[in-house]
């Protein structure tokens, strides 16, 4: 992966305008998947602070540039916005926890609110304007409730050249008002783009009377008693291409983007296409690369298991 991609990024179009990763809500590291592109790219990272508003280029750390923001992003900017601090800072928001619906499940306590915070607030595009950055390639989000409503301030034709979105919508009524998992689908529905991945994450069903009542052990462990039921999501989407106006820019940003989900059929589809619509020499180097990985040790191993497997049910 490493050889393939310095040589993506040595094209006249990536230089010019490096790609631009967005990350709403980087609390903790930066997705683990970032770290192939991070030498050529301008990352931008949010996460609300009672601090002064600050925009601090941070020195190297593996990136062309990266910026750490410490502000809230709602959608627009606002002076005075309500923000709950909640027992696990992982489920702090600007939308009040619906603790009346949270009864019924074991990780309720976690969104407690132990404090309410007037907080300043800005939007998306202000913060993006200040940097001189008018595009976005790599968009990721969990903003614990207003997810769409913030991608959905975007500019159309900013949201049309995105190559890849990212989000953690609720499933359950977690927070009052909140943007769902469902509400999400339909949005991005109309827009060009297909999921690539979907890891449904949750809790378990159970009264907290109920959970106080059992044993130590199994109050602190009750996952490993109880089955997991569907919380939330967390759901990424890559960009069809199917629009006239993306470039050959886009185009190969979207073969590494596939290349790094290792959705290698989308990518031998992209690095076809890009021949035909650019005629550049480096598409066939990536068709290549792409049947290579179609045709892969790893690939023919499964599909060897998966017979062995269907053989012995026959058998039985």
């Amino acid at each position: 992966m490493r050889s393939i991609i310095p040589n993506i990024m040595k094209h006249p179009s990536l230089i010019e305008r490096p790609p631009v990763l967005i990350d709403i809500g980087a609390s903790g590291s930066l997705p683990a998947q970032w770290k192939f592109l991070a030498p050529y790219s301008i990352c931008v990272a949010f996460d609300a602070d009672t601090r002064d508003f600050d925009i601090k280029e941070t020195e190297n750390k593996g990136w062309n540039k990266l910026f750490y923001i410490n502000r809230l992003i709602a959608s627009k900017t606002a002076n005075n916005v309500d923000f709950f601090l909640t027992k696990s800072p992982y489920c702090s928001s600007s939308l009040c926890p619906d603790n009346e619906s949270l009864l019924p499940w074991a990780f309720s306590p976690l969104f407690e609110v132990n404090e309410t915070i007037k907080l300043p607030a800005v939007d998306l595009q202000s913060v993006l304007s200040k940097l001189g950055i008018d595009y976005i390639d790599w968009y990721k989000t969990d903003t614990q409730g207003t997810d769409q409503r913030l991608f959905d301030t975007l500019p159309k034709n900013v949201v049309s050249k995105i190559i890849a979105a990212e989000f953690e919508p609720g499933i359950i009524d977690a927070y009052l008002g909140e943007d769902k998992l469902h509400k999400l689908m339909a949005y991005m529905d109309k827009l060009p783009f297909w999921i690539t991945h979907m890891e449904i994450k949750g809790s378990q069903r159970i009264d907290q009377d109920d959970l106080k009542s059992l044993s130590f052990v199994q109050q602190r462990s009750v996952e490993s008693f109880l089955k997991t039921a569907p919380g939330w999501c967390e759901i990424s989407y890559v960009n069809k291409l199917d629009d006239e106006e993306i470039t050959c820019r886009e185009f190969l940003l979207a073969w590494t983007v596939a290349y790094i989900k290792s959705e290698h059929g989308f990518a031998l589809h992209v690095a076809k296409k890009g021949q035909q619509k650019f005629g550049e020499p480096i598409f066939f180097e990536l068709q290549q690369v792409s049947r290579q990985k179609l045709s892969s040790v790893s690939g023919y191993t499964r599909f060897g298991l998966k017979v062995l497997k269907r053989i012995a049910r026959l058998a039985r």
